[in-house]
């Protein structure tokens, strides 16, 4: 009861308008997010490159039960930008609206040229072998920049900046109040325990 006590939560998301993600192109990467993602109680996912088609799919079913909750479903995206990079954010949105349709928002938060130019990250000669090398140049020119290339403390931040304004902040702050009582009723069962119990067994007794 103890352990219950500690670990009880509610699902802070259920009444708000969004139901955010957070995709990952690079395993590696994962850790960067897991701080802000767990205390925002927001699931991520390391994408690996391009999202196979059944796991597309099994995200697509759990994002339409997000929208027969009447909330949107939202997806933020990190990603190279190199034209593989590019390209794999263009097959996410194709692919979500093939087995979800247009109810899904998707936002690309990284890495951007604005990002780029403000951070000015080491550039890298884009792969010229890649079969998207010839679009991603024309519009980007012949260098490109790697995700992991900015500061853990940026990437975190545009996550938690992402998230926080869409969050409906009164609706938040009922339900933590909410999961805080329930939390505190059974550290209170866990307390009296011997208490509660020996008061069950004479109750059954009589």
């Amino acid at each position: 009861m103890q352990a219950v006590s500690q670990q009880f939560r509610i699902d802070m998301w259920a009444r708000q308008d969004y139901r955010p993600e957070v995709w990952i192109e690079k395993e590696a990467l994962a850790g960067v997010f897991e701080r802000v993602c767990n205390e925002l109680r927001v699931p991520y996912l390391s994408c690996r490159g391009y999202t196979s088609q059944s796991e597309m799919w099994v995200a697509g079913q759990r994002l339409k039960g997000y929208i027969r909750m009447n909330q949107t479903p939202t997806i933020f995206h990190f990603g190279d930008h190199d034209p593989s990079g590019i390209d794999m954010s263009r097959d996410i949105q194709d692919r979500l609206q093939l087995f979800v349709g247009e109810s899904v928002e998707f936002r690309r938060l990284a890495l951007n040229m604005p990002q780029v130019e403000e951070y000015e990250p080491p550039p890298n000669p884009a792969k010229q072998t890649d079969s998207r090398y010839t679009g991603y140049a024309d519009e980007y020119g012949d260098e490109s920049w790697e995700l992991d290339a900015l500061d853990p403390v940026v990437l975190s931040g545009l996550v938690r900046d992402a998230i926080e304004n869409i969050i409906v902040d009164d609706v938040w702050q009922e339900d933590q109040e909410t999961e805080d009582e329930h939390k505190r009723l059974l550290a209170w069962v866990s307390k009296n325990w011997d208490r509660i119990t020996k008061e069950e067994r004479n109750g059954s007794d009589e």
